[in-house]
């Protein structure tokens, strides 16, 4: 049997000890860079029996790459996201897909928060300033007291919430079933979604990417927002209208943003975020810590071994299981 890691990016899995547990059971190839062109995907991965996929890497895994795979049985996500895998045709050829749910959530919600700290105290446009030489304080917002609105409640949200409440804010929260009770018991009140961007001094967002919600927060919603409210995100680039984002900080109605995902990845040399001082990004890089990353490729091995051992965990699409239709 072969395991093809196809965009090991940073080295996770080479450098890992638990890779040794795949060795024992099957032929492992890594391949430690990013493959975007579909049909070199295919080329890495043409004879796996099993794809283990570097999530950070945002590989993507159309029908074209699937298709090629003729001994393909698994492809293994080492996140939660598997909207870069057309699942449905991968059902249909009686493969597996499986992600890793839950090993970076306390990561994700400690770099929104860390994203708040810094837009509100201009952490980050201060350190510039003095390395350029330049002795100039710059006068910024207490979080303390104020309100964090939060769209979308996920496992990520629910760790956000308690970190917001510690340092004394008020919580709000929307989603699209926006359960009263769900939102009480992770320590937020569930509102209407335009209460929410009315009365909230930073936003968060933290929806699930679905082809109804690409640019979901758009310029009316935006404009909604309250006057000098800072905006964060750490779910996906492609939920905002990054042109509205833009427009609503360089015009002065929103204080700043916080942003570690962007519509497209790595971000244009021309993109009007560059331009922006009160816009402090990250390179998709919330996940990562030394903590989440441990979490992240053991519980992928364990997918990948429970899956050989014929005693499947974590997969999406359990119809795949019982074999091929066509």
């Amino acid at each position: 049997m072969k395991i093809v890691i196809p965009d090991d990016i940073t080295g996770a899995y080479s450098g890992s000890a638990e890779t040794e547990r795949l060795r024992a059971k099957a032929q492992v190839q890594i391949i430690g860079s990013h493959v975007a062109d579909p049909s070199e995907l295919a080329a890495r991965v043409r004879d796996a029996d099993i794809i283990l996929s570097f999530r950070p890497a945002f590989t993507r895994f159309p029908a074209t790459v699937i298709s090629a795979c003729p001994r393909l049985r698994m492809i293994c996500i080492s996140g939660t996201g598997v909207e870069d895998v057309d699942v449905a045709e991968a059902t249909k050829r009686g493969i597996a897909v499986a992600n890793v749910v839950g090993s970076s959530n306390r990561a994700v919600a400690e770099h929104a928060l860390a994203l708040m700290l810094d837009v509100a105290r201009r952490v980050a446009d201060q350190d510039r300033a003095i390395r350029s030489g330049t002795w100039s304080a710059q006068q910024g917002i207490e979080l303390g007291g104020k309100t964090v609105g939060i769209v979308g409640l996920s496992a990520i949200a629910q760790n956000l919430v308690p970190l917001c409440n510690g340092i004394g804010m008020r919580v709000l929260s929307w989603s699209r079933n926006n359960d009263a009770a769900r939102a009480q018991a992770a320590g937020a009140t569930a509102v209407e979604l335009d209460r929410l961007l009315s009365e909230s001094d930073v936003v968060s967002l933290h929806a699930r990417l679905s082809p109804q919600l690409v640019g979901f927060f758009d310029r009316q919603k935006f404009t909604r927002m309250k006057h000098g409210a800072i905006f964060i995100n750490t779910a996906r680039g492609e939920l905002v209208d990054e042109t509205a984002l833009a427009a609503a900080i360089e015009g002065g109605h929103l204080r700043g943003a916080g942003l570690d995902v962007f519509a497209k990845q790595p971000l244009a040399t021309d993109h009007p975020f560059r331009r922006l001082p009160n816009i402090v990004m990250t390179p998709a890089s919330a996940w990562n810590t030394v903590d989440a990353s441990t979490r992240m490729i053991r519980q992928s091995i364990d997918n990948v071994l429970g899956f050989i051992e014929n005693r499947p965990i974590n997969v999406v699409n359990p119809a795949a299981l019982a074999g091929a239709t066509t």
